[in-house]
């Protein structure tokens, strides 16, 4: 295979390699929180005040919806948390469960995500258990559509095929052209 090839592939592949680790960088931080939540909400589960902060606003659908969970001041810090993404009326989807983790910053907080599969009125089912009982409160949470990739991007993968043929001419070309001229006579 000639030098310039081998070239063009190594340059291929390490493209390659950096939009793949580039996607999964943003992919990862698109689950992370923000140093600042898009929007807080108050309210009570039952006999415990609550304040519940999205990081994304309006909530994007395919993608998990970051948030954190804070008892307000004088509350017990003895709660557990179940919360789950409920979808309205009217939506085809299933119930899916959240992963909570205790939140560092907030004396019995809980940060974690939740997966909004659809575009459509959801809930944010959210179940408090404490000294006092259990109690239970919904949020309601709008999702819109993901963004559409780009025209250009749609067409560059959509050639992916055809690039791949080219190249294959190409390399069957120059083969068979090298192979049909005669040997150097000595």
């Amino acid at each position: 295979m000639p030098k310039v090839v081998q070239h063009l592939l190594l340059a291929l592949g390490v493209f390659a390699l950096i939009v793949l680790v580039t996607e999964i960088g943003l992919s990862v931080a698109a689950t992370q929180h923000s140093a600042t939540p898009a929007q807080v909400v108050s309210g009570n589960a039952g006999p415990y005040p609550l304040t519940l902060s999205l990081y994304t606003a309006p909530a994007h659908a395919g993608f998990a919806l970051p948030f954190a969970i804070a008892p307000q001041p004088g509350t017990s810090t003895a709660l557990t948390y179940s919360v789950a993404s409920v979808p309205g009326p009217g939506l085809h989807a299933t119930e899916i469960r959240g992963s909570l983790t205790p939140d560092p910053q907030v004396a019995g907080g809980v940060q974690g995500t939740v997966e909004i599969t659809v575009q459509g009125q959801w809930y944010l089912h959210i179940v408090v258990d404490g000294p006092a009982g259990q109690g239970v409160v919904d949020y309601p949470v709008t999702a819109t559509a993901p963004p559409p990739i780009p025209l250009w991007l749609g067409w560059l993968i959509g050639y992916i095929p055809l690039y791949g043929i080219v190249a294959f001419l190409i390399i069957q070309r120059n083969g068979n052209h090298r192979r049909s001229q005669p040997a150097p006579q000595s």
